[in-house]
């Protein structure tokens, strides 16, 4: 499989947190699974200064960039208030019209932060579902009245335009891509060593329990998760899981509860319910696959607890899912 290229756009004033929390999260994906994303950094000219005084250098033009349906640009914010006052250049004009070319194409186009006033610049957020700074809402609503801006969403994604409001959220918008294309485990197994134990969702259908119940900051409750999440086909037990990190059961009970909010066998649950909702939008996995999978008894054990929690047998999801 060929390598998605991650392209950053490096403009003036870049903001080097917008830049720097996806990158990192793409880079942690692609040491997870091997040769899936190839980062790479474009701008105007060959090096930019950030809003921080640190120069960037090595720029790649990106007119010379060839791209395909699988790839993503990145835009990461710049300083709002010299950007909103500068009057449109002739660099800028090409790159507006790169980026609509691009999008036509069906490349998939993300900006963080006040990045989304660049698009909007562009015409790209004309009738499009779009996020942005809280500081850049009001702006963006007055200057670009055909946006149709949420102002209460941590990110958004309408037709291949994904948005993201302030900052540390393009790391939120960049784990829900990384879900997306490489599954819920890599998600959480790159926010964990990122240490962002607290996954923001976008929307709710954007929303992953692989990442939920992990804003404590108890060490060996965080251990226990992440054994629960590399060994949910196994299922161990309370007595097994104990074992292993030298705690009593009635301890171990009490502090996963205190701290995860949920007891050890629900949390389990959930685990292996969310996994089996990723499995069956494979058509090929049979049920009976899945529930081995995920750690069930066996089938009826697996449609039992999936009708209980969503009120529809699995069979329904998986008609309707596209793999």
């Amino acid at each position: 499989m060929n390598q998605r290229k991650i392209i950053f756009l490096i403009l003036p004033k870049v903001h080097l947190q917008d830049l720097a929390g996806p990158a990192q999260v793409f880079y942690e994906a692609d040491r997870l699974d091997k040769n899936t994303f190839e980062l790479r950094y474009a701008g105007l000219q060959a090096s930019a200064i950030s809003e921080q005084g640190l120069q960037l250098g090595g720029l790649e033009d990106f007119n010379h960039l060839e791209l395909t349906r699988e790839d993503f640009i990145f835009l990461p914010g710049i300083d709002f208030t010299s950007y909103r006052d500068q009057p449109l250049s002739e660099d800028e004009t090409r790159l507006f019209s790169w980026l609509k070319d691009q999008h036509q194409e069906g490349v998939s186009i993300a900006s963080v932060c006040s990045g989304a006033l660049i698009l909007a610049k562009a015409g790209l957020l004309d009738h499009t579902r779009c996020t942005t700074h809280w500081k850049c809402v009001d702006y963006l609503q007055q200057a670009y009245p055909k946006t149709r801006v949420q102002a209460n969403k941590i990110f958004e994604e309408d037709r291949r335009i994904y948005t993201s409001a302030g900052m540390t959220s393009g790391i939120d918008m960049a784990l829900s891509i990384v879900e997306t294309i490489c599954g819920p485990l890599t998600a959480a197994y790159v926010a964990r060593e990122m240490v962002v134990y607290v996954r923001r969702s976008g929307t709710e259908n954007q929303k992953s329990y692989y990442l939920d119940y992990r804003t404590h900051f108890n060490p060996t409750i965080h251990q226990v998760q992440n054994y629960l999440i590399n060994h949910i086909n196994e299922n161990p037990t309370l007595t097994e899981i104990a074992e292993r990190f030298c705690v009593s059961e009635r301890n171990l009970t009490r502090l996963f509860k205190k701290h995860a909010g949920l007891t050890i066998q629900d949390y389990k649950d959930v685990m292996r319910l969310e996994l089996a909702a990723h499995l069956l939008h494979n058509p090929s996995y049979t049920q009976k696959y899945i529930a081995g999978e995920c750690g069930f008894q066996d089938e009826r054990q697996f449609r039992r607890l999936w009708k209980r929690k969503y009120n529809y047998p699995p069979s329904r999801h998986q008609e309707h899912a596209a793999y």
